[in-house]
């Protein structure tokens, strides 16, 4: 067996028996073999945008635009954004299909000096409590980036009992999450696969989850499939960009698979949002310029076409 094909294998057994009910842990396991159980309910593909990405200046406008164009889940900034348009943003909710993913933005709970550590706690605080107000899937949270200070036992034995941990029981409290992201090696030391980061939520308890990007996943992983089962109900958001390049998926078809990813996604019964988080290609006629927006437009709408070809293949 290559190693590629043992570690996939490997992987599909590993914490995917955690996440399963009591009775399928139980089941788990025949003379030696593994015995996952079916999902209680069929996965979905549910298409997400990133805010900056969407079409229109107003909170109604975007809304309407996903709407209007198949989309079901919206992705919103972190920071102060859901703090001071969460009233708004939850009034233009009503009536409509669509539901909040998560929050993105910046964050780090790698600093060497306590208070520092503190005081991204009690940053994250009120923004956690404004998700909750939203009925979001929760905050995106990577605990360290770059170059990290403190010693990686230390780092993640602070942030499962002690920044991590309290963020999610406040999160909990609220209805929602923290999600953790795994990244890239040259991005994080710490944190690079979504094995680990489902073992760090696992063991913080209530309110801890995990997603999977497929651009970080891609450097990282043995196996899409096999990363995504790893996490099985941990799992509560996906970003996903093109393969070849960190730009809208569809731009370069031939580097841009993901039956495999689905195929995991459709084992463990995921529901979340699949939310696209990437760049645009350089416009040829003035490279230091953007596209135009309705070449934006097209390309969303490519990706979307794409996209449920693929989960239909998986």
């Amino acid at each position: 067996m290559k190693r590629r094909d043992f570690l996939t294998a490997s992987a599909s057994v590993g914490i995917a028996t955690v996440a399963l009910p009591k009775r399928a842990q139980a089941e788990s396991v025949v003379q030696g073999m593994p015995k996952l159980m079916p999902p209680e309910k069929p996965a979905e593909l549910n298409l997400c945008l990133q805010w900056r990405t969407i079409p229109g200046e107003e909170i109604k406008a975007k809304l309407d635009w996903l709407e209007s164009n198949g989309f079901q889940a919206v992705e919103i900034p972190s920071g102060d954004w859901p703090i001071t348009n969460g009233e708004a943003l939850k009034s233009a909710m009503v009536g409509r299909k669509l539901f909040i993913a998560t929050a993105c933005g910046p964050s780090d709970f790698s600093y060497a000096e306590p208070e520092k550590r503190e005081a991204e706690v009690q940053k994250f605080l009120p923004v956690i409590t404004a998700l909750g107000e939203l009925k979001s899937v929760g905050l995106i949270l990577c605990p360290a980036r770059g170059k990290v200070p403190m010693g990686f036992k230390e780092l993640r034995e602070d942030f499962v009992t002690n920044t991590g941990k309290r963020l999610a029981e406040h999160a909990a409290k609220h209805g929602t999450n923290i999600v953790l992201e795994p990244l890239r090696r040259n991005e994080t030391p710490f944190l690079r696969q979504v094995a680990d980061g489902a073992r760090m939520a696992a063991d913080i308890g209530p309110g801890a989850t995990v997603m999977g990007d497929f651009w970080h996943m891609q450097l990282e992983e043995t196996s899409f499939m096999g990363a995504f089962i790893t996490a099985g109900k941990l799992l509560s958001h996906v970003h996903i960009a093109g393969l070849k390049a960190r730009i809208i998926p569809g731009v370069n078809p031939e580097a841009d698979n993901y039956v495999d990813g689905f195929k995991g996604l459709k084992f463990i019964g995921y529901r979340g949002a699949v939310s696209f988080e990437g760049g645009w290609p350089k416009n040829p006629a003035e490279p230091k310029k953007e596209i135009p927006q309705e070449q934006k437009v097209s390309l969303i709408l490519n990706m979307c076409k794409m996209l449920r070809e693929q989960w239909e293949m998986a």
